[in-house]
């Protein structure tokens, strides 16, 4: 066998686990989504790292915005799984600010984030749209298109 085939076949391999590692990961997503949206509003908040680990936040919240439940995903890796915390249950998501999390010693990338689903709650409570950040493909696809 060729070292061509043998390259072929392993990079076949790889992209196989990444997509099942990547379906994994998924499934943990909409698993928490789904059982915070049946106890009440969902608040999410992404935090992109292009190099360091990024972050993603998802809060339950009350109808007037206190925090039932808290769950957050963070890493470089699709092995990176939700974890559920207890630090903010019974808070007001409208009272999450930079200097009550630096007490807390979390990542900055999950700060971030924690702050992107706060501000994605207020707006989405005050009528207005979420804009998508685009994607590096589509920043990149986007130069040519000038």
């Amino acid at each position: 066998m060729s070292n061509l085939i043998k390259l072929g076949i392993f990079i076949l391999i790889m992209y196989i686990l990444q997509y099942f590692l990547t379906f994994l990961q998924m499934n943990s997503f909409k698993k928490y989504f789904n059982m915070f949206l049946d106890e009440g509003k969902v608040a999410i908040g992404i935090q992109k790292g292009a190099i360091s680990s990024g972050a993603i936040v998802m809060f339950c919240v009350d109808e007037i915005g206190y925090i039932k439940r808290y769950a957050y995903i963070q890493g470089v890796s699709v092995l990176a799984r939700f974890k559920e915390k207890k630090e903010f249950i019974n808070v007001n998501i409208r009272d999450l600010d930079e200097e009550m999390l630096k007490g807390l010693r979390l990542h900055k990338n999950l700060v971030k984030a924690i702050l992107n689903a706060k501000s994605n709650y207020i707006k989405v409570q005050n009528g207005e749209e979420i804009e998508l950040e685009k994607s590096p493909f589509q920043k990149a696809v986007g130069i040519f298109k000038k």
